[in-house]
């Protein structure tokens, strides 16, 4: 076996008042109950050994002992026999291997003659049975201490009790694991005792077979006074707080007006602020300006517009067929403008998801009304305008379910990434080995997006299907009178005037055939509806194929009965709405949390697991709470979050808690993102972007507001410059195969330096004849107040005493004044302040 992770360390520790080390181990050991958490904790059943898909050497095990009947007929029947001898144990080639006694690739696993060799001996000596699994199966799990405050150097000892399904309970700690959350903070030695290292916080995560359980260790700084000050303004303050003052760090002072406005202006719309409204809101003397301005910036459009961009990476409107009348650009358009539409309205978040999830094409209208809308959409396709306005007033999201991939397994993957938080992946063929799902659970849940037609040929005996017959029919008809049309336009000896006439009529009449060409696929190929001959979820993979027949919502014990013509999704939307949903709400607050502060409450944000615990549980339960309580009104919780003095806390650190990473001290900069950035500079510089047509975006357009991808075009310049600084910048490319947030990387590089420093397209819109330099030196005589426009119009703030004589001087020895000013804006975009959010 090779040995198991390097983060995993074994529990052998005696807790205080032990006789010895095998009081805490079972006289009679029984093979599910005792022997199956042996070999998880010693490694061998994991995804590193002998529970890989194809074992080692020869032996086989299912992974954390998914299945112990299986693996116990290995252990006893394959090769003869040969691996257990009843008659001497101490011979058995199981137990000589693990303890080292013969060559094993996995090195000793166990020292013979300690108490867990004991046991294994006394399991084969007794016969090596397999008792009933139905007996042993856990109940319940607990960890004692469960919280509990360390000083730097102090070491302590956990207790691991199991509750079994015959109503037994075990100490069961000899037979668990702990992985340490931060190893720097809290380090689990060889005896079994947790060490506190460094001042922090971290949680123990203690696994008994594959089931998780979390224990909370927190370790102030040595020496540090206690944190006394006011608690803040909310709830949100009051948790954050509670936690600074358990671990002896104070937090930072707020941030000043200037950076307030700059950083909630960033957060909330995507936009920096323009210097007349910087310099209304440092002057207005209320002391709710605050307040005042995030309910503003909340009810700006540009608030909508960045979270259709951060539900367009989860839900990634990308996939569509073009075999079915779908224009990619255009539709993934719609797919934005809708999502914008509804996020313009405010709302709530649960309607949302269920518009999404039980997205029909006709919703419930009669075949003919969405018929006419499809046909309006194909007209606009063929215009080739980025007025695409039908398709945003529709009630449901089915172009959610026209992308490939959005039923069956793969759509089960990506609503649990999406609307769950959860990564279930690997489930897809054996159980999660960082994660409590099985296979089964994945396929259980999978069924209910399994009666849905997927965009493709429906068959002609509908009455939609004869409608785009009819409509192919017409269009051929147009084609022919279009060709005619244009044999008549090749008539030299017609006026100017009349040739151009002819030639429009015969582009009028392809352009209309076109649609209604693309309109009949669209109509035929891909209505959304609910098909009752749907087939059960199944996977194929290495160890073999898997299917379920039963629905069965994540989490839950029970399956769900669902009649044959009946909408399952709806099932899940009101699942989902549930109050004791123990995901969807947590999800959404802690991407919202995210959004604001770079990192999750449970961080990753989409990792939400009994194995990555929240930084403060009690915060992200009464932001989850208040969601539901005020209506799923997803403004409710920016509001809280904007409004609290963590979010306005100031980035600048403290000597007490510049090490500070996980509880909210000092506020964490983060870097623009990729559109944001692209935004920013063009407000700094007062230039705009072209889009290519296929984008749909009109010229000057934001580009948060680019809704599909961007590809580099070499005979569009600007097109291709665009495409590179998003694609350094880390906008995702929304593969549907990564159900990950971390596709859009916000990680800094040299690469974006540079392009700051020296691409073409930075340097050409700070010099632009009608940028923002040429502009000032028009407009403004005054070289001091120029400075400052550059400085509000760049970093949001004015600049300092010092920071306004370097540039004067500056100016003086430009060789002109626009040359001067070109240099302090080029300098100011190359700055750490204008590239973070702060």
């Amino acid at each position: 076996m090779s040995p198991p992770r390097s983060f995993l360390v074994l529990v052998a520790a005696l807790l205080p008042g032990s006789a010895s080390a095998a009081e805490n181990l079972p006289a009679e050991p029984l093979y599910t109950r005792h022997v199956v958490p042996l070999l998880s904790r010693l490694g061998c059943n994991s995804g590193a050994c002998h529970g890989t898909v194809q074992g080692q050497n020869g032996f086989k095990l299912t992974l954390f002992g998914a299945d112990p009947v299986l693996d116990h007929e290995r252990l006893l029947r394959e090769y003869g026999g040969r691996r257990l001898n009843l008659a001497e144990p101490e011979a058995s080639l199981f137990l000589q291997k693990a303890a080292g006694q013969v060559p094993h690739q996995g090195g000793a696993r166990l020292r013979a003659g300690s108490p867990e060799y004991q046991l294994l001996r006394d399991w084969i000596a007794r016969g090596a049975a397999l008792d009933a699994p139905a007996k042993s199966q856990l109940r319940k799990l607990e960890v004692s201490p469960a919280t509990q405050t360390l000083q730097v150097g102090e070491k302590a000892a956990l207790q691991v009790t199991a509750t079994f399904a015959d109503g037994t309970q075990e100490d069961v700690t000899r037979l668990a694991t702990v992985e340490s959350s931060d190893k720097e903070v809290l380090a689990v030695d060889e005896t079994g005792r947790v060490e506190a290292r460094v001042p922090g916080d971290g949680a123990l995560i203690v696994r008994f077979r594959a089931e998780p359980i979390v224990a909370t260790v927190v370790v102030p700084r040595p020496g540090g006074a206690p944190v006394a000050g006011a608690p803040g303004n909310s709830f949100i303050d009051r948790h954050v707080r509670e936690k600074l003052r358990r671990l002896s760090l104070s937090p930072s002072s707020l941030c000043d007006e200037a950076t307030f406005l700059r950083r909630a202006s960033l957060d909330v719309t995507g936009e920096l602020p323009t210097p007349e409204e910087i310099r209304k809101f440092l002057a207005d003397p209320a002391a709710d300006k605050r307040a005042k301005k995030i309910d503003e910036l909340l009810a700006r459009p540009g608030h909508a517009t960045v979270w259709a961009t951060k539900f367009c990476d989860l839900l990634k409107p990308t996939g569509f067929n073009a075999n079915f009348g779908f224009q990619e650009p255009a539709d993934a358009r719609r797919f934005h403008d809708w999502l914008r539409a509804r996020l313009q309205e405010n709302l709530p978040y649960d309607q949302l998801a269920e518009r999404i999830l039980t997205a029909t094409s006709r919703e419930g209208r009669p075949a003919e009304a969405w018929v006419e809308e499809v046909k309006t959409m194909a007209e606009e396709d063929a215009s080739g305008s980025h007025e695409l306005k039908a398709y945003a007033g529709r009630r449901t999201l089915d172009l959610y379910w026209q992308r490939g991939g959005a039923t069956g397994v793969k759509g089960a993957i990506q609503v649990a990434h999406a609307f769950l938080g959860l990564r279930l992946e690997c489930a897809q063929c054996h159980r999660h080995p960082h994660d409590v799902w099985q296979q089964d659970d994945l396929l259980s849940f999978a069924n209910f997006f399994t009666r849905l037609s997927n965009a493709g040929y429906n068959g002609s005996a509908s009455e939609t299907a004869k409608t785009a017959d009819a409509m192919v029919k017409e269009a051929k008809a147009l084609r022919e009178q279009a060709k005619k049309i244009g044999e008549q336009a090749k008539d030299k000896k017609l006026p100017k005037e009349e040739l151009d006439k002819l030639t429009a009529e015969a582009n009028d009449l392809n352009r209309k055939a076109r649609a209604l060409e693309e309109g009949g696929k669209r109509i035929k190929g891909t209505e959304i509806h609910i098909n009752v001959k749907a087939a059960s979820a199944s996977m194929s993979s290495p160890l073999g194929t898997q299917k379920s027949d039963k629905l069965r919502l994540l989490g839950e014990s029970q399956p769900v009965t669902v009649a044959a013509d009946q909408d399952a999704r709806q099932l899940v939307a009101d699942w989902l709405r549930r109050p004791d949903n123990r995901f969807f709400s947590r999800a959404i607050v802690n991407r919202i949390w995210a959004h604001y502060f770079g990192r999750g409450i449970i961080d990753p944000a989409d990792q939400l697991s009994p194995l990555n615990p929240p930084s403060h549980p009690e915060l992200l339960n009464e932001l989850a709470e208040g969601l539901v309580k005020n209506g799923f009104d997803l403004k409710w919780v920016h509001r809280a979050i904007l409004n609290s003095q963590t979010y306005q806390t100031s980035s600048q650190t403290t000597a007490d808690n510049q090490g500070d990473t996980r509880n909210y001290a000092t506020f964490y900069r983060r870097r623009l993102s990729a559109e944001l950035l692209v935004d920013a500079i063009n407000h700094a510089t007062g230039g705009s972007e072209t889009f290519p047509n296929e984008v749909r975006l009109p010229p000057g357009a934001r580009a948060i507001e680019l809704a599909g991808e961007m590809k580099a075009d070499g005979r569009d310049a600007k097109a291709s410059a665009l495409a590179y600084a998003l694609l350094v910048f880390g906008r995702p490319q929304r593969n549907p195969e990564v159900q990950c947030d971390c596709e859009r990387d916000t990680a800094p590089t040299m690469v974006q330096m540079l392009y700051l420093a020296n691409h073409p397209a930075v340097r050409e819109k700070i010099a632009a004849a009608d940028g923002r330099v040429a502009k000032l030196i028009k407009e403004v005589a005054d070289e001091g107040r120029r400075v400052e426009e550059v400085f509000l119009w760049s970093l949001s703030r004015l600049p300092t005493n010092a920071e306004k004589t370097k540039c004067l001087a500056y100016l003086k020895e430009a060789s002109s004044p626009e040359r001067g000013l070109q240099g302090v804006l080029w300098s100011l975009l190359n700055t750490r302040e204008f590239l973070l959010i702060h």
